[in-house]
């Protein structure tokens, strides 16, 4: 009976340690598969797009239009009540006409407001080519999140800027980003969860994207439509004029 007892527990050792090698995959293993699943491939033949869709905030709903160009320019205009906010980013510089909070000419962006819109501006994607961004990332293992079995990634940037991602483990399709940075002086986190993906030209996009702080939505995005490889003016990109 003893000798029974020890084979059966060397069994369910050994069948913990296959278990284990089956579901665990390194970092490069994981992003291939995201890149796969995303269509990446695609997204690297993308030199400009247009995005058109609402801000969901405080009650009011806000048409924007969002555009972007490689190599990392992207502009935001969204108007409400005859009022238009404007963010333009040219790969180097960026100014913000904000009539909302009493700003009617163009103003250079703040360091933060910089460092902030060149992630944003980042086509391909964080993950993508982040050694030679000079980012660190690290596989930090699988999780629960929200009852999705995820693979969670973490990425520094040399700024010591940390976002986290959600990465499905079924269908390797992103789920969630946290993001850390210092505004400031001054630690901000929030969440994005992103939603109701869809297939555009073999690339996956989200069609919502809910924004959260301490738990709470502070703002929703929906992307009602988007338009690849339109044809755009690069000096929209430049400081705006009034």
């Amino acid at each position: 009976m003893e000798k029974m007892k020890k084979s059966l527990l060397l069994i369910a050792a050994m069948l913990l340690v296959t278990g284990g090698s089956i579901i665990s995959q390194t970092l490069d293993e994981v992003l291939a598969e995201h890149f796969a699943a995303s269509g990446q491939d695609n997204m690297l033949k993308v030199n400009s797009q247009k995005v058109t869709g609402k801000m969901i905030q405080s009650g009011f709903e806000i048409p924007f239009i969002q555009y972007s160009m490689r190599p990392g320019k992207v502009r935001l205009e969204a108007t409400l009540q005859g009022l238009t906010l404007i963010q333009t980013y040219n790969g180097t510089e960026g100014w913000i006409i904000n009539p909302f909070a009493g700003v009617t000419t163009p103003q250079p962006m703040t360091e933060d407001q910089l460092r902030s819109i060149k992630y944003q501006a980042d086509s391909d994607g964080m993950l993508w080519n982040w050694k030679e961004k000079g980012y660190l990332v690290t596989l930090e293992g699988q999780e629960d999140m929200e009852g999705t079995s995820c693979y969670k990634i973490k990425l520094v940037t040399e700024a010591g800027d940390v976002f986290t991602f959600w990465i499905d483990a079924d269908n390797y399709i992103l789920l969630r980003q946290n993001t850390k940075m210092t505004v400031m002086g001054n630690e901000s986190e929030n969440d994005t969860y992103f939603s109701n993906y869809s297939m555009i030209e073999g690339i996956a996009v989200p069609g919502k994207a809910e924004s959260k702080m301490q738990g709470q939505l502070v703002m929703t995005l929906i992307f009602e439509k988007v338009e690849l490889n339109p044809e755009l003016d690069a000096t929209i990109f430049e400081k705006p004029s009034l």
